[in-house]
């Protein structure tokens, strides 16, 4: 394992498209003791209001997850130097010695042995240890390692499993929304009411990585409590809302250097940008908010992002 990850830090005002700003006129939260109930109005970018309202299972919801903590490189330090002493004490003096040393944010392991085979062996062994014990940490925190388009490694919140774990919780969402179009209505409809509702929900800028205790991030349950959200946080919330009503569409999250969005197979229609993913076209859509855009309008900087070839995708199971 090289040097602790350190944790990527995804924000982005969208404040340079020209549509109008989405308004959210209302937000109101209750709980009983069996469900949280949430209430919306929004002003949408054809300047109609939209209403919507759903009551989500609060024991499935708080089961599923904790709220993401911050990223400590020196507490998941300290996990990986406690494993790798385990594996030592494992050791028998006749095969090998291994000697662990924490000298600042690095951790240094020696193994010495007088037979080439058994130092083979354990060099291996503690190797294998170090990188486990490190994922280990991160799976049990919610994070997972990240290597972006110019191959630099980092930590970032698990944004894929929080996708998959948010899906039954908050499928009463995705028919509330589903439930307001007309009958035969296609999926771009109903993705772009979504887009509308999210793109209200206020803007979290997160000027301190010590909101939402130090991670940046909101968890899909959050941004519901919070009424808030930054790039990432309301881009998992889109996918776990799609993927719970719309488990065989193709989506992706697509990772630029300070931002994140989605790409989604909808099909391709003039003027939309998109991205190909494995042989087919997908569409991008971008849940940040303020600006109200629909399905494939992007940022003048996004663009220029993936026109470049700067960005990550990462696809949704």
């Amino acid at each position: 394992m090289k040097a602790l990850l350190i944790v990527l830090c995804l924000l982005f005002v969208i404040g340079i498209i020209s549509p109008a700003n989405a308004q959210q006129l209302q937000f109101k939260k209750s709980s009983d003791s069996d469900t949280y109930t949430y209430n919306y109005k929004w002003v949408d970018q054809a300047k109609q209001t939209n209403t919507l309202s759903f009551s989500v299972d609060k024991t499935t919801a708080q089961e599923q997850y904790k709220n993401q903590t911050v990223f400590k490189p020196e507490i998941a330090q300290r996990y990986v130097y406690v494993e790798l002493m385990k594996q030592a004490q494992k050791v028998s003096p006749k095969e090998a010695r291994v000697t662990i040393q924490q000298r600042g944010e690095r951790l240094e392991m020696k193994v010495s042995s007088r037979d080439q085979a058994m130092l083979d062996k354990w060099k291996s062994l503690m190797s294998e240890k170090q990188e486990s014990a490190f994922d280990d940490y991160l799976f049990a925190n919610h994070y997972t390692r990240f290597v972006n388009h110019l191959g630099q490694e980092g930590v970032i919140p698990d944004h894929i499993r929080y996708i998959q774990q948010s899906r039954a919780f908050l499928l009463p969402a995705a028919q509330a929304i589903y439930e307001q179009l007309d009958e035969g209505t296609d999926t771009r409809a109903y993705v772009n009411l979504m887009l509308g509702w999210i793109q209200s929900i206020p803007y979290n800028q997160l000027t301190s990585r010590v909101d939402a205790n130090g991670a940046g991030f909101f968890t899909p349950l959050e941004v519901l409590n919070n009424n808030k959200g930054d790039c990432d946080s309301k881009a998992t919330l889109t996918a776990s809302l799609m993927r719970s009503l719309l488990p065989d569409l193709s989506m992706a999250m697509v990772y630029l250097p300070n931002h994140a969005l989605l790409a989604v197979n909808l099909g391709e229609r003039p003027n939309e940008k998109s991205i190909n993913i494995r042989g087919a076209q997908h569409v991008l859509i971008e849940p940040t908010g303020p600006a109200m855009v629909g399905i494939g309008e992007i940022s003048d900087e996004t663009a220029r992002h993936i026109a470049n070839g700067s960005y990550k995708v990462v696809m949704i199971p």
